[in-house]
């Protein structure tokens, strides 16, 4: 699914709607799915959005993990879980477009 993402959040915390606005979007491939991550030894719901969708596509966001839709209304949705940065584990919501295809 072709989407434009919108970061919520900076290292956990929220950035205020009006900052917000200044911040990157990124466009890319959005796949949403369960995968085992090694590092948590258990299987998780995983967000992820990459460049593209062959094998050379690159990710544009850290994964985000325990992903879980926070609400679908046509053309939005808003995502909620975690991302591990340099192994720090940071709160984060996606704030998704839809993009025609």
């Amino acid at each position: 699914m072709k989407v434009e993402v919108q970061m919520v959040n900076e290292k956990g915390s929220a950035v205020p709607t009006k900052q917000r606005a200044a911040m990157p979007k990124f466009r890319g491939v959005m796949h949403l799915r369960e995968a085992r991550v090694q590092s948590l030894g258990r299987i998780v719901k995983t967000a992820e959005l990459n460049s593209g969708t062959d094998k050379s596509s690159q990710a544009l966001v850290p994964t985000l993990l325990d992903a879980d839709v926070l609400f679908l209304h046509e053309q939005r949705m808003r995502i909620r879980g975690f991302e591990l940065v340099e192994g720090v584990q940071y709160g984060q919501t996606w704030d998704v477009k839809v993009l025609p295809c």
